[in-house]
């Protein structure tokens, strides 16, 4: 029933009352969802770009598949009709360069640096088919794969891997107006913490997935339409931006 009515909301533009009560009555019934929506949308591909994260150490990680129609490179355009609300999130992605097959053993950190070829500078658009995601509780925001409204990927950050990330500074712009900027830190201060529960959730990375794994500096609600973009920094020297205009 879940994925039902999130099918009704993506294919009328009109948001879904929902409530505890309706939705997914756990957290294999919310992944359930998504992946019976994916199904309908996109059909049997696998999917390649995906969001993890978690607000903490103590709380397992969750997950969503982004659909290919909401990726692009950056500077990208969306029509404003897509999109019921917005919000952008700045954030970095990493794209791997070989696969790392499943296996019962979690891969190690150094299997896993090795195994990715590239990390990118990165904006998360925020949307739900949701009419009041926090009313509706945890479950139906992960079956409604985590409020994500699409994906730019912008450039490749020169040099990633002798990086300092607790160091880099982080913009967020829309409409010609700074939102926020601010010494960043990665999400529970290790961009890469989310990488071996998610190999493990997903079977395995394949050559060419994507991963984003969190906002920098919170999300940051913008009306449509709008021109938005956001850019990292290490001591004022910009590492790269993403860009998108939608309207």
């Amino acid at each position: 029933m879940p994925a039902t009515l999130l099918l009704q909301a993506y294919q009328s533009h009109q948001p879904l009352d929902a409530s505890p009560e309706t939705g997914p009555a756990s957290v294999e019934q919310a992944y359930a969802a998504q992946q019976t929506v994916w199904r309908e949308m996109v059909g049997e591909r696998r999917p390649s770009v995906w969001k993890a994260g978690t607000p903490n150490r103590q709380t397992e990680p969750t997950a969503a598949a982004i659909f290919p129609h909401r990726i692009a490179s950056s500077p990208a355009h969306f029509s404003a009709d897509d999109f019921r609300t917005l919000g952008i999130e700045a954030e970095i992605a990493v794209r791997f360069g070989r696969d790392l097959p499943a296996r019962a053993e979690p891969y190690r950190r150094e299997e896993i640096l090795a195994a990715i070829a590239s990390a990118h500078v990165a904006m998360e658009l925020i949307d739900s088919r949701l009419a009041d995601p926090k009313a509706a509780g945890p479950l139906w925001r992960l079956a409604d794969n985590l409020l994500n409204g699409g994906l730019i990927i912008g450039a490749e950050i020169p040099n990633w891997r002798e990086l300092d990330f607790s160091g880099l500074s982080v913009r967020v712009h829309a409409n010609g107006l700074c939102l926020a900027e601010s010494v960043g830190r990665p999400p529970l201060d290790d961009l890469f913490y989310c990488l071996p529960w998610w190999i493990a959730h997903v079977g395995g990375a394949k050559a060419g997935d994507i991963v984003t794994t969190g906002a920098w500096n919170g999300m940051h609600p913008v009306s449509l339409p709008a021109e938005v973009n956001i850019e990292f920094l290490n001591r004022n020297n910009s590492l790269g931006l993403a860009s998108a205009r939608i309207g």
